[in-house]
């Protein structure tokens, strides 16, 4: 005698408006979107390679005093703790520049709306680099700037409505089951 396989009822199907890839179970990324990320994470190296121009410069003390705007505003004695200092507000601004950047780009990538306005501050970030430590960083606030530009833009602004409306759907709550059996389920004894 064959015995039937138990098997679950199959899951219920969402049924949106919003066309979800076959692949990933998301809604689909336009083009411009892919432009957009691949732009942030560009002026990501782009503020690296800013930082990494002054701490080259700055490794030598011919060039240290011109390493930095700041650096040749406040004049420090190279290896005091003021000029210390500036080293560890320099890293700190290419970490908060480069970290705004890619974070733009990789909640972009997952739909976060409010990516548009992080890019702004995004910007200021790289802008305040591009003050205090070297004009390098303004390719980094040209790219951001392009990048938020295309985040503003309609296919863009569908896509992130499409991300809401899935995120939208309520889950399934847990339900506790009446019974709980520990061993043998009852019908196998």
């Amino acid at each position: 005698m064959a015995k039937e396989i138990a098997t679950l009822p199959p899951l219920e199907e969402l049924d949106l408006e919003t066309p979800l890839s076959p692949r990933t179970g998301e809604p689909r990324r336009p083009a411009l979107l892919v432009v957009a990320v691949v732009l942030l994470y560009v002026a990501v190296a782009a503020v690296a390679f800013s930082y990494g121009w002054h701490w080259y410069r700055a490794a030598f003390t011919e060039t240290y005093a011109v390493s930095a705007h700041l650096t040749g505003w406040v004049e420090p004695e190279p290896g005091k703790w003021l000029s210390l200092l500036l080293e560890f507000v320099y890293a700190g601004l290419a970490g908060l520049a480069g970290a705004g950047a890619g974070v733009v780009g990789f909640h972009a990538w997952n739909g976060g709306r409010w990516t548009r306005w992080g890019g702004l501050v995004a910007v200021g970030l790289a802008g305040i680099m591009a003050a205090l430590v070297n004009l390098w960083a303004l390719i980094a606030v040209g790219i951001i700037v392009v990048a938020v530009g295309l985040l503003f833009l309609p296919p863009i602004s569908r896509y992130f409505r499409e991300w809401g409306e899935v995120r939208a759907l309520e889950q399934p709550r847990y339900r506790r089951p009446e019974t709980i059996y520990y061993g043998r389920l009852p019908r196998f004894r």
